[in-house]
């Protein structure tokens, strides 16, 4: 693989592609919410899903499993990424010790608690998690309530959670597509059901959050369109696309504060 050449596959490489996904959902979350984001906050937010993903991908690469290009270059690099990795979790523990409020840090602890079982139980015991849509659903549920932990204190109605759950569904499909990508099959039909759930449930909360509802519904569209064209695309085509789609929040943060 020659990767020097294809400079839209670093990001994915280098891990950064999921914390930007993550802040910029955080940041509409907290718009339409109209909750408050410390610059600590977000910060630590990019950093801890970046330190699970880089984490996530050594322990895969350790083991030989499923070597795609990003395993590839984690078995290549990862003395330098360790490196990196255990003083970027030092600067975080600090950050976080240092600068946030005492119900912040103990929510933020026990999601990092959580995710730190989910790379111990996945890469201990790897045959359990081999069961179709264990691995995604666990994915889902941490990033979802990651990206949406500095919204939750202002949460204030069913349509506000109703948001948050359709946000993980959301990264359940973001991830079970890539799956089925890298598998050589187009995505699994739940897939597809499920963003006729995501719409009918936008369309549901739209009265709300109908910027939340917008948002969500692009990046289910964009991932159904992709699925609908992804024998024409490389697997590592279609897993930058993936993310692409969840990018949607851009679209809709200058209207986040006043729509909601």
């Amino acid at each position: 693989m020659n990767s020097g050449t294809r400079v839209w596959l670093w990001p994915n490489l280098l891990s950064l592609d999921a914390p930007v996904v993550a802040l910029l959902w955080q940041l509409l979350f907290v718009r339409c919410f109209h909750a408050s984001l410390g610059f600590p906050v977000a910060m630590l937010l990019g950093m801890s899903v970046w330190l699970i993903y880089a984490a996530d991908r050594m322990l895969d690469a350790w083991r030989g499993a499923d070597l795609q290009a990003r395993h590839q270059f984690y078995r290549r690099h990862w003395r330098g990424v360790a490196v990196i990795w255990f003083a970027l979790f030092l600067v975080c523990a600090w950050i976080a010790w240092t600068s946030l409020s005492s119900a912040t840090l103990g929510r933020g602890s026990l999601l990092a608690a959580a995710a730190g079982l989910y790379l111990v139980a996945v890469h201990a015991f790897p045959k359990i998690w081999r069961r179709p849509g264990w691995k995604e659903a666990s994915v889902s549920v941490l990033f979802a309530l990651g990206a949406s932990l500095a919204a939750w204190s202002a949460i204030a109605s069913w349509s506000d959670i109703l948001s948050i759950a359709l946000f993980c569904v959301l990264c359940w499909m973001n991830c079970t597509t890539i799956e089925d990508w890298e598998q050589g099959r187009p995505a699994r039909g739940a897939v597809l059901g499920l963003a006729v759930v995501v719409a009918v449930m936008a369309v549901v909360m739209s009265g709300n959050r109908p910027v939340l509802a917008c948002a969500e519904t692009a990046s289910a569209c964009g991932l159904v369109f992709l699925d609908r064209y992804w024998w024409r695309l490389s697997p590592d085509q279609l897993r930058v696309l993936a993310d692409v789609a969840l990018l949607t929040p851009i679209l809709f943060l200058q209207v986040a504060g006043k729509l909601a």
